[in-house]
């Protein structure tokens, strides 16, 4: 029996929130305001690792890969920084909707409906692969490490972001933002999946990779933004590329 990274449940999940996906004031409003600080995470670290010259159109000619794209609030700045786009999900609603609000927003990404295994087939290899609040939503994380692996080109770069396994995100995520304030839907995280930098580290270093750049992601709970900083504690944001 072949492995799968689709949890299904977490695309029945995700799947609901489709016609809610861009509401910035609705349930994906955590979301919605972390992603300026992505965006800016990633051009910086493409930059650098490129030498590219900061303009309007910098990504252009970098072939990006975001897996678990959902409705596109990760695809959708890149591909306005010119970068070729191509974005994947598991979820037909979300892929939809993507497509959709992309078509609104005069862009051109490539939004496929598939899984990294399916994709990993295809043979094409990508500069930049993203896998955004993705990691803590997937199973055999080992395995689907080794795909991002597979699709990275020699001289690539991939950036993760995902939270963090201690008691503090455990209370901050599920017990306050879900259960308490209910920023985020009931039942989208599980505590068990949360995964350390150091866990990342050492699955990546398997394959020749290490961690280049990390950075925290916090939150301030008043203004809804969040803000790069060295507190890794709770949410972060990496780069790794081979040694």
């Amino acid at each position: 029996m072949s492995l799968s990274t689709v949890d299904k449940d977490e695309i029945i999940q995700f799947s609901k929130l489709a016609n809610d996906w861009w509401d910035e004031e609705g349930s994906m409003s955590f979301l919605h305001a972390m992603s300026q600080i992505r965006t800016k995470f990633i051009k910086l670290e493409l930059i650098e690792k490129y030498n590219l010259i900061d303009k309007k159109k910098v990504l252009n000619g970098l072939e990006i890969l975001d897996l678990g794209c959902g409705g596109g609030i990760a695809s959708e700045p890149l591909s306005r920084l010119g970068g070729n786009v191509t974005g994947i999900d598991e979820s037909q609603k979300l892929i939809d909707v993507a497509n959709q609000h992309a078509k609104n927003m005069k862009l051109k990404i490539n939004y496929k409906c598939c899984n990294i295994e399916s994709l990993s087939k295809f043979k094409k290899k990508y500069d930049v692969i993203l896998a955004l609040e993705l990691l803590e939503h997937v199973n055999n994380l080992d395995y689907f490490c080794e795909l991002i692996t597979h699709l990275c080109k020699k001289n690539g770069i991939i950036i993760l972001s995902t939270i963090n396994k201690t008691l503090l995100s455990r209370m901050f995520v599920i017990d306050i933002a879900e259960n308490i304030l209910k920023k985020i839907p009931k039942g989208t995280h599980h505590y068990e999946k949360f995964i350390k930098p150091r866990e990342i580290s050492e699955i990546f270093s398997q394959y020749g990779f290490q961690i280049k750049n990390i950075k925290g992601m916090n939150l301030n709970p008043i203004l809804n933004c969040w803000k790069l900083t060295n507190n890794t504690s709770i949410n972060y944001i990496l780069s790794l590329s081979k040694k």
